[in-house]
């Protein structure tokens, strides 16, 4: 079974929540080079086991998949279309964002002297699909 190939995980910014951790990480497990090293594997897994991903999702209310090989805007958006939701678009928000590739978008592109109010993603939405897929790519940090 494929979610054998996964492992949960923890990080020290994990909280408890109704007695589970928040988020959920997960992590390809050792022993599984090919899921660690081929996002192609990764897409695979994500689909074939789309039911207890969800069932995780539904769970705790994210996943974190930590150590995976998402390295390009094209990986990712091919990982966030494995999942099979629906597309959201992005119409009418307040920040500009360019369209990267696909589903993947920046997060702002305002000049850096402008500030950001605080704000929810999904607050200008009367009935949207319930998945919100966010990445941070720090260059000056390791994954």
């Amino acid at each position: 079974m494929l979610e054998s190939s996964f492992t949960e995980i923890t990080v020290p910014q994990q909280r408890t929540y109704n007695g589970d951790l928040f988020p959920t990480v997960l992590s390809p497990k050792p022993d599984c080079a090919a899921l660690a090293s081929n996002v192609s594997v990764l897409i695979e897994a994500i689909r074939a086991h789309k039911p207890w991903l969800q069932s995780l999702l539904h769970k705790t209310g994210a996943i974190l998949f930590r150590g995976f090989p998402v390295a390009t805007a094209s990986d990712l958006n091919d990982v966030v279309e494995a999942f099979g939701f629906e597309e959201l678009p992005y119409i009418g928000g307040a920040a500009p964002r360019n369209k990267v590739v696909g589903r993947v978008f920046t997060a702002n592109v305002s000049p850096p002297d402008q500030k950001i109010p605080f704000h929810h993603e999904m607050a200008q939405l009367s009935d949207g699909e319930p998945f919100l897929e966010v990445i941070v790519h720090d260059q000056n940090c390791e994954a």
